[in-house]
């Protein structure tokens, strides 16, 4: 394999994949670009062979698409924050849903006719819930994200898709990374609540943690009052809690038993069992500001167990009426799906935030007995190429 980078090629975009990048077919094979739209024709820099393609960065745009637009966000050139800025809005809804389409294709042979339906939401300040790495510059260390495709940080004073107190937020953390306790830090995760605009923050140091010392944040949603913590899974869009609450409480409404795998904060878990199904919350991490939120709340009918999802589901007799899944990027795992589909709920709602795995374990539900009855696609990232997909399975 000879070397390729470096090499300038003028190209076409033919579609726009998985994670956002434009993808063209050129003499020297498959090429992906990011910060283009699909049918432009853009000069663009080689920086990396692989096997089967090759990575570029984008040089000029010799033909713009009448979708490109001014990037909103300050990171837009350098950090890989806001990433699809640079489409219109509505462009950006109707990628999202065709890489949806073509990922349940080709990675679940499923075949989704039917609308996606999407749910959206204002394209700016949205986000309530951040991770930041820590770099050190010329006035001191500083927050910042990493450049797209790289392990370099790159400082940054703001983010469009940021709520505006985590926006100050970086501010004031900048002005104290170089005292104690907090001297040191590399990595910061920070969450806002989206009523009273209190920020909670932890700074880690290896494996050593500082908490930020100020009010502690704390949100409603739908009546329930949930405490929110840096380092525990919580909804990231502000503008979106009780529309993707609504939407999985909607599909397992009824229900009488309810499991909850990778429950997070009991997002998903209060209102269900608050409705009055009895509910257990599974999650590998810490699930103490889980039970926190169901005694603040007083609602009764709910457990919680901290445990890997696969590790419950092994052991457990249970036969929940309705289970929700809301993993992470990597999945759920074939092996919880298949266990899943073998305990037999007669509904599953599925919270996913990658279709490519999706997709996949989609399959085997189906496989095993259950239809793909709804699927809706939720905007939780506007701006980004990041997609998620709220999906209810019927036997």
């Amino acid at each position: 394999m000879y070397n390729t980078a470096g090499i300038r090629l003028r190209v076409r975009i033919e579609k726009l994949v998985y994670g956002g990048a434009g993808l063209a077919r050129t003499d020297v094979g498959v090429v992906f670009v990011g910060r283009v739209l699909p049918g432009e024709l853009v000069d663009v820099e080689l920086v990396d062979r692989k096997k089967d393609y090759a990575r570029a960065r984008l040089v000029a745009v010799v033909e713009a698409s009448e979708d490109r637009r001014e990037p909103h966000c300050p990171n837009f050139a350098t950090a890989g924050c806001c990433g699809w800025s640079h489409i219109a809005y509505a462009r950006q809804i109707a990628l999202k849903e065709t890489i949806v389409r073509e990922a349940l294709r080709r990675h679940g042979r499923i075949e989704w006719e039917s609308g996606l339906e999407p749910v959206t939401a204002p394209e700016r300040e949205y986000r309530i819930r951040a991770r930041f790495h820590v770099v050190d510059g010329d006035s001191g260390p500083r927050l910042g994200f990493l450049e797209e495709g790289t392990r370099n940080v790159v400082p940054i004073a703001g983010c469009a898709a940021l709520a505006p107190q985590l926006n100050r937020f970086i501010a004031e953390a900048n002005a104290s990374l170089a005292e104690r306790p907090l001297r040191g830090a590399d990595e910061v995760s920070a969450i806002v609540s989206p009523d009273t605009g209190h920020v909670g923050a932890s700074f880690h140091r290896g494996r050593e943690r500082v908490s930020w010392k100020r009010r502690e944040p704390r949100t409603r949603v739908r009546g329930i009052e949930y405490r929110l913590r840096a380092d525990a899974f919580f909804q990231p869009n502000r503008f979106l809690l009780e529309p993707m609450m609504a939407e999985v409480a909607d599909a397992v409404a009824g229900a009488k038993t309810v499991l909850d795998l990778f429950c997070g904060s009991a997002f998903f878990s209060l209102p269900m069992a608050r409705a009055g199904a009895a509910v257990v919350g599974v999650d590998r991490r810490s699930v103490a500001n889980a039970s926190w939120n169901a005694r603040h709340n007083a609602i009764r009918g709910v457990e919680f167990v901290k445990a890997p999802a696969w590790a419950y589901l092994r052991t457990t007799r249970a036969a929940p009426d309705a289970l929700i899944l809301d993993p992470p990027r990597t999945g759920a795992g074939k092996n919880v799906v298949r266990r899943v589909a073998s305990i037999a709920p007669a509904r599953v709602a599925y919270v996913s935030c990658n279709p490519t795995t999706f997709a996949p374990e989609a399959r085997i539900l189906i496989d095993n007995g259950y239809r793909l009855a709804s699927l809706r696609f939720v905007d939780q990232f506007p701006g980004t190429p990041h997609i998620e997909t709220v999906a209810l399975f019927e036997r």
